[in-house]
């Protein structure tokens, strides 16, 4: 037999269900600020006839204290309504305003950006060898992201096979992800990251990602070199091409 279930209470609009226990919660405070209201008035009416000013004294004080509560209690109320309805809209949430600025990511694989991470190592070993220091570019770290992806789920390669380094990680490897980059893995995955690019730029730019296939455990690790900062979007036109200005023209696989 076939149906529809009843949609159940906890279900409902947790928006709606709040309102009505916060209109509800305003009722019972307004109530017992009527109900104190009057028990204090009848109090200092009796102690007024039976001359007991102290008595009198602390009524008198009920009633304003009651009197207090339940002005806040109503403007509190009308306070929060008019938030609710003339206010929240405003920061309605826009989906496009927050929109992350990183390659859509493919089913079964996960991102890693290590440029952050690696480039500190990148420079050091620059210095060493008397070559300038590299900077990050952010359209050149999303174009090795996407191309880290396709690689790590073998969808081809990205942009051209002459215009980046890769190198694939087994599961057991993986784990070289999180260490810290020394400048022989720098000269065995990317030599051309170590090297004197004066005569192409003053201004090199690198970018680094690895993404791991959730399905098999592999990883393709990805580097990336230009002579500049990237155009958004950064897509080369042909392999080897300097545009936007990739540098790297050798592909190296590992394990």
């Amino acid at each position: 037999m076939t149906g529809h279930l009843p949609a159940a209470p906890f279900m409902a609009d947790g928006t709606t269900a709040l309102d009505s226990l916060g209109s509800q919660a305003v009722l019972w405070g307004l109530a017992a600020a009527v109900g104190m209201v009057v028990i204090c008035s009848a109090t200092w009416a009796l102690a007024s006839t039976h001359s007991q000013p102290h008595v009198a004294a602390r009524a008198k004080s009920g009633i304003l204290v009651a009197l207090a509560g339940a002005l806040l209690l109503g403007a509190g109320h009308t306070y929060l309504a008019w938030l609710s309805t003339g206010q929240a809209e405003a920061f309605t949430a826009d989906p496009a305003s927050y929109k992350a600025e990183t390659a859509a990511p493919t089913p079964g694989v996960e991102i890693i950006d290590k440029t952050t991470d690696w480039i500190g190592a990148v420079n050091i070993a620059r210095a060493a060898g008397g070559a300038a220091s590299v900077a990050a570019d952010r359209p050149l770290q999303k174009l090795a992201a996407t191309c880290a992806a396709k690689l790590a789920a073998d969808q081809g390669a990205c942009p051209a096979e002459g215009q980046y380094y890769s190198v694939k990680l087994s599961p057991s490897q993986v784990v070289k992800l999180s260490a810290a980059l020394t400048p022989a893995m720098i000269a065995d995955w990317a030599p051309t990251f170590a090297s004197d690019l004066s005569g192409l730029t003053d201004d090199p730019r690198v970018a680094m990602a690895a993404a791991r296939n959730t399905r098999n455990g592999t990883a393709q690790l990805v580097f990336m070199i230009a002579v500049g900062p990237c155009p958004t979007p950064c897509t080369p036109e042909s392999d080897g091409a300097i545009m936007p200005g990739l540098i790297t023209h050798t592909t190296t696989a590992h394990w």
